[in-house]
């Protein structure tokens, strides 16, 4: 059997690679260039064949109940199984590679490539696998390397994404580990040392005197890095150690955000931290957790508000030219995403009770947050492809399940949103647009629902009216009703965006049917060939008539206007762009 082909290269190779580990061989032959390759050949390696799936494990059975013992015995899984497969000697292969990845995480300082071939490719390859990971916890060298990457100095010199991924690999190893309860306090152990160290630095009367130190920078910077990492590998098997992690240190993150207030790229790690920390966890936290997490994320805005961190002026946003200088505006992204994951505790939710049992409301926090964001972004921002889509993605989020939100804005900020849909929606993205007529409906729908029910809905903003100088103000809806129509029947746009855009403007109908009217009859008398007049008069009828429509904002009813807008844009679309 390790006469196989397969085996003696693996084999061979295998044994050659571990040559690495003896100090005075590494330094002779193994430079960081062939150690690359030692590395890649290890990750691809171990995805095909260090301990083979179950799947591979019942194929290799088909074979032993062959009568051929031949073939048995020259079949390649079979072989293999024996030679790598999850029994002592494949154990020793994977303690192998594990001290080749510590070894050269240590003993190649600033080799940016192959460090990023051991993290991303080889470490991170090898926790994807069920087969793999219950027996990488019980090897003395996957030990070491989690020591060694808990104080190691060493290790704190590898790149911050590096860090990132080692920490967010290490976490999801604690998977592998028998019961609940040793998965998090294995994470407990893999974190302690970080948390206590931003704790006990935070805590320092000479903070604002060291905090701006070069060493104490990249120190704070890299255990953010690793945090984020350790936040990432959020699972319900371990979700309880992370939340202390993250609790632990909701002081000191408060702290450095106002101690490093001008130092951008702490602000922008400080920010991601509690995003990917809220995004793993918010689901599973009970109400009076969530409430702890709420509280935290207003005061988090109410401080980085105060300092007018990431204030933009609409000067300098107009000098962005490329992606690279947009990126200078991530901590806004940050925030973006912060509060959509906020807002995601209504849709999925596992806690016991609801949070307003403890007095505490997410709506509150997003709205304060709305009131940070929104006079943020201009349309020169939404320009680029990551800003818009997180910011109208949080939008549509917003409005669908926070509509009454809206009403308590002022009319300053209300206007700035609106402002920021209708230039959403003649964006050339299709995935921003259809993010945009999603808010549209989520907005308009409520409003009609609202005065169904007696209540005022957006009450004044959805009012036209004249101001002391004799100007007048179209109310919200009726603009963006005019918007979308001019949309649906002047400009181009890809067919996929046209059931969203019908579920948004059959609510727009509803709420301004004097207004639609109006523009109907704009539209039909504008037209100078008897035959088009005709034609566009029926499309209006049949629009909102057939298919025996009716004034519900239900299922059915949506389904019906689809059909309606389709046949209405296939009869007069054509027509209306060549006159």
């Amino acid at each position: 059997m390790d006469k196989h082909p397969v085996i003696m290269l693996s084999g061979s190779i295998i044994k050659f690679a571990e040559q690495s580990l003896d100090p005075v061989v590494r330094t002779s032959i193994f430079s960081p260039r062939l150690m690359e390759a030692v590395v890649w050949f290890l990750a691809r390696w171990s995805l095909t064949y260090l301990m083979p799936s179950e799947e591979s494990v019942e194929h290799r059975s088909s074979y032993e109940n062959c009568n051929d013992a031949l073939l048995r015995s020259k079949h390649p899984t079979n072989a293999l199984f024996s030679f790598s497969g999850e029994n002592d000697r494949g154990k020793i292969v994977l303690d192998i590679i594990i001290r080749i990845s510590l070894s050269t995480l240590v003993s190649y300082p600033g080799e940016k490539d192959l460090q990023a071939l051991t993290c991303y490719q080889l470490l991170h390859g090898l926790v994807k696998r069920k087969s793999i990971i219950t027996h990488l916890v019980t090897l003395d060298s996957w030990r070491d390397l989690a020591n060694a990457f808990a104080n190691e100095r060493v290790i704190l010199s590898l790149n911050a994404a590096h860090q990132r991924s080692l920490a967010q690999t290490l976490t999801v190893s604690a998977c592998g580990m028998k019961t609940p309860e040793s998965s998090n306090e294995y994470v407990r152990s893999l974190t302690s040392h970080m948390t206590a160290y931003l704790v006990e630095l935070s805590s320092k009367n000479d903070l604002k005197a060291i905090a701006q130190q070069p060493d104490i920078i990249l120190l704070v910077s890299c255990l953010l890095e690793r945090l984020r990492g350790v936040a990432r590998a959020s699972e319900p098997r371990v979700q309880n150690a992370i939340y202390q992690m993250g609790f632990s240190v909701m002081n000191p993150v408060l702290t450095f955000l106002q101690t490093y207030k001008d130092e951008s790229a702490v602000v922008y790690l400080l920010l991601k931290f509690v995003t990917d920390w809220v995004e793993g966890q918010i689901i599973y936290l009970e109400a009076q957790e969530t409430a702890a997490v709420v509280e935290f994320c207003m005061r988090l805005l109410q401080l980085y508000s105060a300092h007018n961190i990431g204030k933009i002026s609409v000067s300098l946003s107009n000098s962005l030219r490329t992606e690279a200088d947009a990126d200078k505006y991530k901590d806004l992204r940050a925030l973006l995403q912060l509060l959509s994951n906020l807002c995601s505790k209504d849709l999925v939710d596992f806690a016991s009770e609801p949070i307003e049992a403890y007095g505490t409301n997410i709506s509150q926090v997003v709205y304060t947050g709305l009131h940070i964001i929104a006079p943020l972004i201009t349309p020169e921002l939404l320009k680029y492809p990551k800003l818009c889509h997180s910011y109208f993605s949080l939008l549509s989020h917003l409005l669908e399940v926070y509509p009454e939100i809206i009403e308590q804005l002022s009319v300053e900020a209300f206007s700035h949103i609106l402002g920021t849909l209708d230039f959403g929606l003649h964006h050339q993205d299709v995935e921003a647009v259809d993010l945009c007529l999603r808010a549209v409906k989520a907005l308009a729908s409520h409003h009609y629902k609202d005065r169904g029910a007696g209540k005022i809905g957006l009450g004044s903003h959805a009012t036209s009216y004249n101001d002391p100088n004799g100007n007048f103000h179209e109310s919200v809806l009726s603009r963006l009703l005019r918007s979308l129509m001019q949309l649906l029947l002047f400009e181009d746009y890809s067919t996929e965006l046209v059931s969203s855009a019908a579920d948004a403007l059959l609510p727009l109908i509803l709420c301004e049917q004097s207004v639609y009217q109006k523009l109907a009859s704009e539209l039909i008398e504008r037209q100078t060939i008897p035959v088009f007049r005709f034609r566009l008069r029926n499309g209006f009828q049949s629009l909102t008539t057939s298919n025996n429509l009716s004034s519900t904002l239900d299922r059915i009813n949506y389904q019906r206007f689809r059909k309606n807008l389709h046949s209405f844009i296939e009869d007069v679309w054509g027509f209306l762009h060549i006159v």
